[in-house]
């Protein structure tokens, strides 16, 4: 059996090379012997920073806006969900009063009929055709 050269030493006690992504690149504008100018920006660009801050401005105003819209109407939309049963409810009872007149109208058509020929009937009756409690007291 071949032997390692590793045996008996710890792999652990290595010596760690240096990679050169480890290296901090130093910050020059911290020294106290030379600080840098931000660079000067041209007046076109502050203008235009300038407009991008007043529309982003307006922007979180609107959507301020927008979001209480969005509260306000978070309880409508419940109320609505709640109305729209209890419009599916009323439908029904309006289909249900809808038959409900439909006989009626068939019995007062039939009431109706019954009349006339009640009154057909006393009509062409003579006072002999009538039972003798419907007939008059005699004098």
């Amino acid at each position: 059996m071949a032997k390692r050269s590793t045996i008996g030493e710890n792999p652990l006690d290595a010596v760690i090379q240096e990679h050169p992504l480890d290296t901090v690149v130093p910050d020059f504008s911290a020294r106290t012997g030379r600080v840098q100018a931000p660079p000067e920006v041209d007046p076109e660009v502050q203008a235009h920073l300038a407009e991008l801050e007043a529309g982003l401005k307006t922007l979180r105003a609107e959507m301020t806006g927008i979001k209480t819209a969005a509260a306000e109407v978070a309880p409508l939309k419940a109320t609505m969900a709640g109305l729209s049963g209890e419009v599916a409810g009323l439908r029904r009872e309006v289909d249900q009063l809808k038959a409900e007149a439909a006989a009626a109208k068939a019995l007062l058509a039939e009431v109706t009929q019954f009349k006339t020929e009640l009154a057909q009937l006393r009509a062409s009756a003579g006072p002999g055709d009538l039972p003798f409690w419907m007939r008059g007291k005699k004098k």
